[in-house]
């Protein structure tokens, strides 16, 4: 998980679709999507151990999760945040825990069962105390992330969702991209010169 959260570093445009089984219409938007991840050492680490009382020793660290506008760059709004702390299998560093200081579905702390599987493909498995949500994500390549979701009732699928993530590149990237196009161009006239 360590490293599915490192190789998640940074803003995606995410484009989602949702469709609703309970006979709302269907929605599709964009948005950025932050992720930030950090060490067992985070203060955050400790306050979402103790809710969910687990030993924040078995932490690995975790990462933190923004949903923002793509207009409004930079204009965060804690209800669409979440911070999600790695606790992994001992036996076997594929599965493990997520604890989430407030759930995607019922807004409380809630703990997550995780898996990798063979191919590389994360599946989330969240028990609310009305539903289940499953959440599977995977890379495409280092730039593209696809995410498919469902939230199961007690009377069967209320919800799924479908998301396609592709990497922003950061004005760091866009700036070494517009430099090293430049150097093309000036070698390209010295040649023609």
């Amino acid at each position: 998980m360590v490293d599915f959260f490192e190789a998640s570093r940074g803003t995606w445009l995410n484009r989602r679709a949702v469709h609703h089984l309970d006979h709302q219409d269907d929605e599709a938007a964009d948005s950025n999507l932050v992720i930030e991840p950090f060490k067992n050492d985070d203060p955050a680490v400790r306050s979402i151990c103790e809710a969910l009382n687990i030993n924040m020793i078995d932490s690995t660290g975790g990462a933190r999760f923004w949903w923002e506008s793509n207009i409004k760059k930079g204009v965060r709004n804690e209800d669409y945040a979440a911070v999600v702390i790695d606790v992994p299998n001992r036996d076997n560093a594929r599965k493990g825990f997520l604890l989430r200081d407030v759930g995607y579905v019922e807004k409380q702390a809630v703990l997550s069962t995780y898996v990798f599987a063979e191919d590389g493909v994360l599946t989330i498995t969240t028990r609310y105390d009305t539903n289940i949500g499953i959440e599977r994500c995977w890379f495409v390549t280092d730039q593209i992330r696809m995410r498919v979701s469902s939230v199961q009732c007690l009377d069967g699928v209320a919800m799924t969702t479908y998301c396609t993530e592709f990497r922003c590149p950061t004005d760091a990237d866009i700036n070494a991209i517009s430099e090293h196009a430049r150097q093309i161009a000036r070698s390209t006239a010295s040649i023609g010169a």
